[in-house]
């Protein structure tokens, strides 16, 4: 089977944009530069900035590990050549400027979402045997479910092989009711949905950013693990797998205690709240795997490289260095590097 990278990244450029209709043009975001010398913040040195609904949003977390031109997709063969050069078969890829909020408003959420679809579909086609995305959806459009499905049927007949969300969206938490009718429509169409470091809720993010990215970022993912299992949300939707990316695996054992006495009190019997559940986690490289391996077991591991990025989760060589680790159980690497993620997205 391949070996799949479960979390690259793009960058997004003007040019993710130019796929808005005329009607939305107003709504096009728009790259700025500052001097990064005149008060750009230490976490954006490239002083690049998007102003998208009034407000300016940083270009910051860009890798400098990878070739650039691979990382906004202004050239796919050297995606593909860095990709055979660090041991990757297929790259799934997430979206970069939507893991923070970016508006309010439902038709430039909408027009936001629509024109990055669109350029991913485009990139994908340029390598459909490489290249697998995540859409973005317009949740903002929830009210409007037939308008909804028409971007996902767009976006699963051009390789997307999931549904992009953060730990929270549209100020809601993921066992909401507002967002069952995107379950049953991801579960109808083999999508997942992939809760990825990330936050759509302004009063959230900026009470915390920058003062803790852990917090303002990585949290609400482990959050909703939990959310959703104590609301029992998966027995809703049997069918539908979930992904929880870029938050590591370690905590995943002491979420899983918690949701069992949660659920105790509801009257269930105490067994493993995971058992028969369709969720899989990213794994890296600050994870105890061994120990994590005897907690949970290999079924529900998988690992991304975070490409094209530069945090706490990035490790390029992610891929080979666990292809290449001889403390751990080869049928252990192999469900993590091939066949949980082909479950997962549905590349098998």
């Amino acid at each position: 089977m391949p070996t799949i990278d479960a979390d690259a990244h793009v960058i997004e450029t003007p040019y993710t944009w130019s796929f808005m209709r005329a009607e939305e043009q107003r709504f096009r975001p728009q790259m700025l530069v500052r001097d990064p010398d005149d008060g750009a913040p230490a976490s954006n040195r490239r002083g690049e900035y998007w102003l998208i609904d009034g407000e300016l949003k940083s270009r910051n977390n860009v890798g400098k590990d990878v070739p650039p031109e691979a990382q906004d997709m202004r050239d796919v063969s050297a995606r593909i050549r860095h990709m055979d050069e660090i041991g990757i078969d297929i790259q799934v890829l997430f979206p970069t400027l939507f893991l923070r909020p970016l508006t309010r408003e439902p038709d430039v959420d909408f027009a936001l979402a629509r024109s990055y679809n669109r350029w991913l579909a485009e990139v994908w086609s340029k390598a459909p045997d490489r290249l697998r995305w995540v859409l973005v959806p317009p949740l903002q459009s929830m009210v409007n479910p037939d308008k909804l499905r028409t971007e996902l049927e767009f976006c699963k007949a051009n390789g997307a092989c999931g549904i992009f969300m953060r730990g929270m969206e549209c100020e809601r938490l993921l066992s909401h009711r507002y967002f069952f009718p995107l379950y049953e429509m991801a579960q109808e169409m083999g999508l997942p949905i992939c809760l990825h470091a990330g936050v759509d809720s302004y009063a959230y993010h900026d009470m915390l950013q920058p003062q803790s990215s852990m917090m303002a970022f990585k949290f609400p993912v482990m959050g909703s693990f939990g959310s959703l299992l104590e609301q029992e949300i998966p027995a809703r939707f049997p069918n539908l797998c979930w992904a929880f990316i870029e938050t590591s695996a370690q905590w995943v054992p002491y979420v899983l205690g918690e949701a069992r006495l949660r659920l105790a009190r509801k009257g269930h019997q105490a067994k493993n709240p995971m058992q028969g559940l369709n969720f899989f986690i990213t794994t890296q490289r600050t994870d105890d795997l061994p120990w994590l391996l005897e907690e949970i077991g290999d079924d529900n591991l998988i690992i991304g490289t975070d490409y094209g990025h530069r945090d706490s989760a990035t490790e390029v060589q992610a891929i080979q260095r666990m292809a290449g680790d001889g403390s751990l159980p080869r049928a252990s690497v192999r469900k993590i590097l091939e066949t949980n993620p082909a479950r997962l997205y549905g590349l098998a």
